[in-house]
């Protein structure tokens, strides 16, 4: 498994499939935790910080609202693609305890061609989740940036 420390404070980007239990059932979000997105967002500015940029959010038109939407988006596009991993990992974990369940007869286990390409759409996924949540990085801090800047 390969970790790569994030920019966010206190996150890592992780760039292979995450384990989950079961085959293919939606996780409740008590289990998973919440979003990484989501999560880096409340990590990197706090509660309050994270109340502000919601209002900062709704003041369209402006500098701050207009950065404050593009960070929630980011988070939001993070959170999508995270899913979308997930799913995508569920999915190969099913192909591949079809092929090692041992009540099969082992003459009808596929042997090339298991996961076809599945392997590098999962390296796919996770490049681009990765790639998702070093963007939140860059755009949390320029909104940190022009947050701690008088008059900002």
């Amino acid at each position: 498994m390969t970790h790569r420390t994030s920019r966010i404070q206190g996150t890592t980007a992780c760039t292979n499939a995450p384990a989950a239990p079961g085959r293919s059932e939606p996780e409740p979000l008590a289990e998973t935790g919440p979003a990484p997105g989501a999560a880096a967002l409340r990590r990197a500015l706090g509660e309050d910080g994270y109340q502000l940029l919601g209002h900062q959010r709704q003041e369209r038109g402006t500098a701050p609202g207009e950065l404050a939407d593009l960070v929630f988006n980011t988070a939001r596009e993070a959170d999508r693609l995270h899913g979308k991993l997930r799913r995508h990992a569920a999915h190969v974990r099913d192909r591949l305890d079809d092929a090692l369940n041992p009540r099969l007869d082992p003459a009808f286990v596929p042997v090339t061609g298991l996961l076809q390409n599945t392997g590098h759409t999962t390296d796919l996924h996770a490049a681009r989740f990765a790639q998702q949540m070093n963007q939140l990085a860059l755009v949390l801090e320029s909104y940190q940036a022009t947050v701690r800047r008088p008059g900002g």
